[in-house]
C-alpha cells in the first residue's frame, strides 16, 4: 500500500507531522510519500515559499518519510489522476490523502470520473467538518475517513510566524526565520 500525501506544506506544521504519525499507526505496512506542489504549476496558490525552501523544510520535518520532487519536475500541471497513475509503477494499491474540506471541490478536478473510479482516498476529517460521500455515487467505498483533532493552520502561521511558532518544529521555525520566509511586507 502506497499513501500519497500531496499538499502545499507552506510551511509544514506539527499538524502535518501528527497526521503522518497517525497514518503510520493505522497503516504500519504502508509506505507514505509526501508530494509538495510546485510553485510554477500552482499559480493560483498565493504566497508559496519556493519549491526548494518547502522541500528543505519537509526534509527537516520528516526524516524517515520520502519527500518526492515529482511535481517540481513536471513541465505543466496535469492533475491528481496523472500523479497517482505515475506512482502506480511503484505499487498497485494507492491511496491519496486529502482533507475533508477538499471533498466539495473534487468534482472540479481534472479527470475526476476516472480518479474516483481508479483510486482510493483517505479523508482527514476535522471535528467541525461534515462529510457526505453521496456525490461520489457507486465509488463511495473508495473513501475512508481518518479523524484528526488538530486545528493547526499553515495559513495562520504564514500570517504571523512568531505568534504561531509553537505550531512548528523548532527546526522549521529557525529555517523560516533564517530564510526570511512569510515576512509581512
Amino acid at each position: 500500500m502506497l499513501i500519497i500525501f500531496g499538499g502545499s506544506f507552506n510551511p509544514p506544521t506539527k499538524a502535518h507531522l501528527s497526521l503522518v504519525n497517525l497514518i503510520k499507526s493505522k497503516y504500519p505496512d504502508a509506505k507514505i510519500v509526501i508530494v509538495p506542489v510546485s510553485s510554477k504549476n500552482y499559480t493560483w496558490k498565493h504566497n508559496l515559499a519556493s519549491d526548494r525552501d518547502r522541500f528543505n523544510m519537509l526534509k527537516l520535518e520528516f526524516a524517515d518519510v520520502e519527500i518526492s520532487t515529482y511535481e517540481f519536475n513536471i513541465p505543466k500541471y496535469e492533475g491528481t489522476y496523472k500523479l497517482l497513475t505515475d506512482f502506480k509503477k511503484y505499487d498497485q494499491e494507492i491511496y491519496f490523502l486529502i482533507g475533508s474540506d477538499n471533498l466539495h471541490q473534487m468534482p472540479l478536478w481534472l479527470n475526476f470520473a476516472n480518479l474516483i473510479k481508479d483510486f482510493k482516498f483517505l479523508v482527514v476529517k476535522r471535528p467541525t467538518d461534515a462529510i457526505d460521500f453521496s456525490q461520489f455515487g457507486p465509488y463511495q467505498s473508495n473513501f475512508a475517513v481518518i479523524e484528526m483533532h488538530n486545528e493547526i493552520s499553515s495559513t495562520k502561521v504564514r500570517e504571523d510566524v512568531d505568534k504561531y511558532k509553537d505550531w512548528l518544529l523548532p527546526a522549521i521555525y529557525s529555517y523560516i526565520k533564517e530564510h526570511k520566509l512569510y515576512e509581512v511586507k
